[in-house]
């Protein structure tokens, strides 16, 4: 629990969890679990600085917080975006997701070796997953 002992409360795909202040949207995600959770290829939580490039990780917020309910106008990552009390967000729910993150992972592999073996990451590569 937080210093303070406050927790804030965010909806993801319609299941609510109480998070510490200063949590992302990825690692409240990841606190619920399963399908809820994004999936995140250049955010790495040991490596400081890392997440928010690749894009895989985009959701939409339906609803910003309690104090101000509306929705943020264009799909942020999930890996870099503070969860808010009273926060709405959409990852397997929303339509504008699936279709980005196709065209996304799309963009990713249009310059990507196709020889795997000669790849540091393969057999450990998320891409690949």
């Amino acid at each position: 629990m937080h210093r303070s002992g406050v927790m804030i409360k965010v909806t993801i795909d319609n299941i609510e969890v109480e998070v510490e202040p200063g949590t992302t949207i990825l690692n409240a995600a990841r606190q619920i679990g399963g399908e809820v959770v994004p999936p995140a290829m250049c955010y790495y939580s040991k490596l400081p600085g890392t997440g928010g490039k690749c894009r895989t990780c985009l959701v939409e917020v339906a609803a910003g917080s309690t104090a101000d309910p509306r929705p943020m106008p264009k799909l942020v990552a999930s890996c870099s975006t503070n969860v808010m009390d009273g926060m709405i967000v959409k990852n397997k729910t929303s339509e504008k997701v699936h279709e980005n993150r196709g065209g996304v992972v799309e963009f990713l592999l249009a310059n990507h070796p196709l020889d795997c073996p000669v790849c540091d990451q393969a057999g450990e590569c998320h891409l690949q997953d």
